[in-house]
């Protein structure tokens, strides 16, 4: 799944539209929207960190997310010289306000530029050599707790800068930007995708685990061990049935046990 956060209705007015999502009404502390067949999903978090990080974190309540999801910060900033309208992946985020930073993961060939941020208290017109935005470092502090790092990211369209300064900046002239970078915001999406995927594949369960756990009673800190020798077992004996190793064994415990015996004495070979 891909969840979207942004600040203004406006900034996210163009998303809605273009991947046709559709608000959710059960949800009222903070407008939240999803396509479909619920693969993208969308928050509104209004303006600041406080905000921001709170949106997060009602979003994961209320969306089913899982750590192999796509989590993605869309919308405007600022910037000392960067011309209005043009794109930034960031690959810096900075909290002013205590001067901690963070670093996003750009493991994939960008569709954009990227650059550092830094997120303010307060709007400020004190044009830096960095994007400034209220919401990223807060974004980005909550998600990296719910998701996967690699595929956290923030997105900023540059809205304003030492020459058009924010008295130039109105809501239609934000959702004309965003829409007018629609095709790199899909491409970053597409990126994506693919190490979603491997992710999602690491973290699913390997093949007979389910049939273990209903025919044996293992408690959650077995079912851990359980999942990581079944994987080390597709490795060392990938024509071998697990199942019929540990057959007589009757309970969780000794089924642990036989598996890993069997592991640890095997002589390792890469089969072709």
């Amino acid at each position: 799944m891909i969840h979207i956060f942004c600040a203004l209705h406006c900034e996210a007015q163009p998303l809605i539209q273009h991947f046709k999502l559709t608000e959710l009404k059960q949800f009222d502390l903070f407008r939240i929207y999803q396509s479909k067949d619920k693969e993208i999903s969308l928050t509104i978090t209004s303006v600041g960190k406080i905000n921001a990080a709170s949106a997060v974190s009602y979003h994961h309540a209320c969306i089913n997310t899982c750590n192999s999801d796509i989590w993605l910060n869309i919308g405007i900033a600022g910037h000392a010289n960067i011309a209005v309208g043009d794109i930034r992946l960031v690959n810096k985020i900075t909290d002013e306000h205590d001067n901690t930073s963070w670093y996003p993961q750009v493991i994939f060939k960008s569709p954009c530029e990227s650059t550092s941020l830094i997120t303010l208290d307060k709007p400020s017109t004190e044009y830096q050599d960095a994007l400034f935005d209220m919401e990223a470092s807060a974004f980005y502090q909550m998600a990296i707790r719910l998701g996967t790092t690699e595929l956290i990211h923030c997105l900023k369209v540059v809205s304003d800068n030492a020459e058009q300064t924010t008295s130039t900046v109105n809501a239609d002239k934000v959702k004309k930007i965003i829409a007018a970078q629609m095709q790199i915001i899909e491409n970053l999406i597409e990126c994506l995708k693919p190490l979603s995927s491997e992710i999602s594949s690491i973290n699913s369960n390997p093949e007979h685990y389910h049939y273990f756990i209903e025919k044996w009673h293992f408690t959650q800190s077995e079912k851990l061990q359980l999942s990581r020798l079944l994987r080390q077992w597709i490795v060392r004996f990938p024509d071998e049935d697990p199942i019929q190793s540990v057959m007589g064994n009757k309970t969780g415990k000794s089924i642990l046990i036989r598996l890993n015996e069997k592991i640890k004495n095997s002589e390792f070979v890469i089969h072709d």
